[in-house]
């Protein structure tokens, strides 16, 4: 079933479905493997052929036979790629082009069933080398690649990293196929934590900043290829696209905890993106998107940088609103934590608000935050099991109960001046 599914052929749906199969999590894994394998011999073989041809003076017959020979490699590696992809899924086969393999598949494997090892980042060199040097690549082949390089969850060795970001900022141009801007955005999110960590002083070798600066651009291509013009389609460069944008936020949340980097995508562009996203209700269907997206305007917040709209709008509020509703009831993600003292500074620009703003408004806001720092507050110990400092823990409950504080003396004054003003009038 797998064969077929890299072909041509119609297949029922149905049949591509596992989730009832205990054993097809381990086998995913083991064929994903396999082709790993398979993909990475089939690549030495090209370099040695390749070589082999170089080496050759006037003997046009075994060059001929050994171009010949390239040409089965590539297929096979092209094969191999495709088989890792049809096992991208966990509960089912899927067709390699499938797009959600792109935005929910997993390549990870282990090297046995009994040993959950994974792989080395130098194990995928070959991976980034045959992206990065090979001419004769095509667009699905680097697309295939980029999924199957997701699978390291970081930026490769150290020997290849500059390589490897400089080959995603290619892949992320606006004149390349959305498959695969969107491959390599898919990747860089997978990175996204290690991108974050670095600093002008403490940069891997032969990368730079320079480098930096257009790996920030090119992420704007990747989900604005055609420079913020309008779209109205449902395609994948559709202006608003739940789970391109939803993956493009996450990687500008990490990135923005660095206060370098945030320099550098407020510069870019990023925040009038991030603003359009508020528009695009991608918040509404995953609250997490929401919760990014206050932390990221209170970071640019933090660094006295004005924010161009107004906390006034409706849909500022309803993208408050709906972050707060959620963190009354969080249990299921700790990572949150961290970005609360920024989501309240965001949260803050309601309190700033010259008018238009409604009366009630600042009633609703107050009770949600309350209930928020209740559920905080109740889940500490469980914060701190999971690895959770304290130190963050306090910061996220001083912020959330200074903000708390404000709303009630605001509500308090709004209602005595309220009461002043009926007596007045008796």
């Amino acid at each position: 079933m797998a064969h077929l599914c890299i072909q041509p052929v119609k297949i029922c749906e149905n049949l591509l479905v596992f989730s009832w199969d205990d054993k097809f999590e381990s086998t995913r894994s083991r064929f994903i493997r396999d082709g790993f394998m398979a993909g990475r011999a089939a690549y030495h073989q090209l370099k040695n052929a390749r070589l082999k041809i170089a080496q050759l003076n006037n003997a046009q017959h075994q060059k001929d036979q050994l171009r010949n020979a390239r040409l089965r490699h590539r297929a096979d590696i092209h094969t191999a790629l495709r088989t890792m992809l049809v096992h991208g899924q966990h509960d089912r086969l899927s067709r390699p082009d499938d797009e959600d393999l792109i935005w929910n598949g997993d390549l990870r494997w282990h090297h046995n069933d009994n040993d959950k090892r994974e792989p080395s980042w130098e194990e995928f060199d070959w991976l980034i080398d045959y992206l990065a040097h090979d001419a004769n690549t095509d667009d699905e082949t680097e697309s295939d690649i980029l999924l199957a390089l997701s699978a390291m969850s970081g930026l490769g060795s150290f020997t290849r990293q500059s390589s490897y970001i400089s080959s995603l900022i290619g892949c992320m141009g606006s004149a390349r196929p959305p498959r695969v801007r969107h491959a390599a955005l898919r990747a860089v999110r997978e990175a996204r934590d290690e991108l974050a960590s670095m600093t002008s002083g403490s940069l891997p070798p032969d990368v730079d900043t320079q480098l930096l600066d257009e790996l920030s651009r090119a992420l704007l291509t990747a989900v604005r290829p055609k420079d913020g013009h309008t779209t109205h389609d449902t395609g994948p460069d559709a202006s608003f696209h739940l789970r391109r944008d939803s993956c493009y936020i996450r990687i500008i949340y990490a990135l923005a905890k660095n206060d370098e980097w945030l320099q550098c995508l407020t510069r870019d562009g990023h925040l009038d993106w991030c603003i359009s996203l508020v528009d695009g209700d991608c918040y509404i269907h995953y609250w997490e998107v929401g919760f990014y997206l206050l932390v990221v305007f209170g970071r640019i917040k933090s660094l006295g940088k004005d924010l161009p709209f107004s906390p006034a709008q409706e849909k500022w509020r309803s993208l408050v609103k709906n972050t707060w509703e959620t963190l009354q009831h969080a249990t299921e993600s700790d990572n949150y934590v961290d970005g609360i003292p920024a989501v309240v500074t965001a949260t803050r620009l309601d309190l700033t608000a010259s008018g238009g703003v409604p009366g009630e408004w600042h009633t609703v806001l107050a009770a949600m935050v309350r209930e928020a720092l209740v559920n905080l507050k109740g889940r500490q110990a469980i914060l701190v099991n999971d690895g959770i400092a304290q130190a963050v823990i306090d910061a996220a409950l001083s912020s959330t109960q200074g903000l708390y504080d404000d709303l009630s003396s605001m509500i308090e004054q709004r209602s005595t001046s309220q009461r002043g003003t009926g007596a007045s009038g008796l």
